[in-house]
């Protein structure tokens, strides 16, 4: 008798074609089960197919198989694993915006044959809750030729505005595998004293997207720790426990947007399994696709909007991005929000000063800038916060040097110096 991988395996492989181009749900909210057949059924006995996904916050064993089995690996973003996969050419970038990438794959520029994604059945059977991930997978379940969808019992019940149902999916896996947990890290003082300068910039009765990174660690229990009577609604990416703690504290009341009612709205969720269980069936969150958490025309009409995120380095113009172009990826949602908040309350860019190595995150010019300068308004270090609104290129520089670690400004002034002094020869 066939075991249920085997059988998954053998009607996953009936449905994949060769060239087959397939998306691959998020993060913790990816179809492990589905996924490891893929991987270990299908692909070797199929020729160029071409995997998509935004991989941070899963297994990313996408990231593996490109070479092994001549198939392509394309990454939205990626982790630890993504990244080390691009520098090493075992995959490709796609540094197009989250919002970008729900339009292009509904409107068929970015054709989809097959959507592999995750949920979970509603309480009374009747309905599929995405569980940890929505964003780009209605709009590949829509346009793809088929969807296997893996009904995950461990996974929390969210609630959705639309989603899939058991009766549109070619393949339905039953499984009940725990979903990773994202445990939180300690917050060090630099990431502490950045979460107070961010949080001095929230207005309140705003609503925010908060990011994700090193340089956020410390944003949530400032917001928390803000005057009586401050409050804020979420409207953002990916969810983590500091959503759980900013509920509580009564500061996320929402709602979120004025076609919401909910608190918090997002597109995917990743944390402890206690945040897990806050999160199954609680009416303050809701998930949304990508074409609406991350439409820059919707984002700008819900008033007070502000974007606040972390990046790996930024200019003296205050460009995000990176030194070589394969290394940590600045796409996924950040363009949409970043843009978006810059026309409205405000895009904050937070980072330490430096690394963990002792180089400067600030750096004369970026080779690779992947967000433009037009889309921060603030640069945040534990140095401070630099207002950029209405200033000159000079007059940013100026102030990002401000706010660089003590012991690189003056190397940043001299490089300024001469790259002025370039300009006027």
């Amino acid at each position: 008798m066939p075991s249920l991988h085997s059988d998954i395996s053998a009607r996953l492989l009936s449905l994949v074609r060769d060239g087959d181009r397939l998306f691959i749900g998020t993060g913790a909210g990816e179809p492990r089960t589905l996924l490891r057949s893929l991987i270990e059924d299908v692909l070797p006995q199929r020729k160029d197919i071409e995997l998509v996904q935004v991989s941070v916050g899963g297994s990313e064993a996408i990231t593996t198989v490109g070479r092994r089995h001549g198939h392509r690996v394309r990454l939205v973003a990626g982790g630890r694993l993504g990244n080390a996969a691009l520098t090493a050419g075992d995959a490709e970038l796609m540094p197009a915006s989250m919002g970008t990438l729900a339009r292009m794959i509904a409107d068929g520029s970015l054709p989809v044959s097959g959507a592999l994604v995750a949920g979970v059945r509603s309480a009374d059977g009747s309905e599929v809750s995405p569980g940890l991930s929505l964003d780009l997978g209605p709009a590949a379940a829509h346009a793809a030729r088929f969807r296997a969808l893996e009904l995950n019992a461990a996974l929390p019940r969210t609630r959705a505005a639309t989603w899939l149902r058991e009766s549109d999916c070619e393949l339905v896996a039953e499984t009940d595998e725990p979903p990773p947990t994202m445990e939180r890290g300690t917050v060090n003082e630099a990431q502490r004293a950045i979460g107070v300068h961010v949080a001095r910039l929230v207005p309140s009765g705003s609503t925010v997207e908060l990011g994700v990174g090193q340089g956020l660690k410390g944003v949530a229990a400032a917001l928390a720790g803000r005057e009586t009577g401050f409050r804020i609604g979420l409207h953002t990416g990916l969810i983590t426990d500091d959503v759980r703690d900013l509920v509580e504290a009564g500061v996320v009341t929402g709602p979120a947007c004025r076609t919401r009612q909910a608190s918090v709205v997002a597109t995917v969720a990743c944390g402890s399994a206690d945040f897990y269980r806050w999160l199954s069936d609680n009416p303050a969150v809701q998930l949304v696709d990508s074409s609406e958490a991350h439409q820059a025309r919707h984002l700008m009409n819900i008033g007070q909007f502000m974007a606040i995120n972390s990046a790996s380095q930024i200019d003296l113009l205050g460009q995000v991005g990176s030194r070589t172009r394969s290394a940590a990826v600045v796409g996924g949602g950040l363009p949409d929000f970043a843009t978006a908040g810059a026309h409205s309350a405000g895009s904050v860019i937070a980072l330490e000063s430096r690394t963990r190595h002792g180089t400067s995150r600030i750096v004369p010019r970026l080779p690779f800038p992947q967000l433009h300068a037009s889309s921060v308004t603030h640069v945040v270090t534990e140095y401070g916060a630099a207002a950029l609104r209405g200033a000159t290129a000079t007059e940013r520089a100026e102030r990002i040097i401000a706010v660089a670690h003590p012991a690189d400004r003056d190397r940043l002034r001299a490089a300024l110096a001469e790259a002025d002094r370039y300009q006027e020869v």
